[in-house]
């Protein structure tokens, strides 16, 4: 009896890891509305941070060498993880400038029908030697992190991805009130 219930559980588990590959959808797109400073998304070229990093992501998990499907390409039968980048927090002059933050919306799409959304933001003040950093370098960072969350909520449906508190020096927004006095 403890020979079969091993069993199944190990071929419930083999299941669990033979799930569908997920592809990341290039080119990862700006959303219409996103802000981002003109010289950063020009000089930081973040979309093709977020597509080198999660679609390595992708493709470890996948198992293969390929981690990304372009958006032109025939996706049936395939899952894909979409990525709209809505807001950059970045200016020129590296740490000397303040924290940088990279947000992206991402959908889980199964035959082009979306199975799952999340919004994600991921901040970096720069880390070790941060003073000698550029700011598309850490942004990079930023890049790096949401590629390792994303490549986890991709595959694992329960996996909740937590919200980031912003840096201490990260500047502070203005409480909004629904009764304005």
């Amino acid at each position: 009896m403890k020979h079969i219930l091993g069993l199944a559980l190990v071929t419930c588990g083999m299941q669990a890891l033979a799930a569908d590959p997920v592809y990341l959808e290039v080119p990862v797109t700006y959303h219409p509305d996103a802000g981002v400073v003109r010289k950063v998304r020009e000089e930081c070229k973040i979309e093709d941070q977020l597509a080198e990093h999660v679609g390595k992501i992708l493709a470890k998990v996948n198992k293969s060498d390929k981690g990304t499907i372009e958006a032109s390409a025939d996706q049936t039968g395939k899952q894909i993880l979409r990525l709209q980048i809505t807001h950059v927090l970045g200016v020129g002059g590296g740490a000397w400038s303040g924290p940088k933050a990279v947000t992206v919306q991402a959908a889980l799409l199964e035959d082009g029908k979306v199975k799952r959304e999340t919004k994600i933001n991921r901040w970096s003040i720069g880390g070790m030697w941060a003073g000698f950093k550029g700011t598309c370098t850490i942004i990079d960072r930023c890049s790096v992190a949401l590629a390792k969350d994303l490549g986890r909520w991709a595959r694992d449906p329960n996996y909740v991805i937590k919200e980031e508190a912003p840096p201490k020096d990260a500047p502070q927004e203005e409480p909004t009130s629904a009764n304005p006095t």
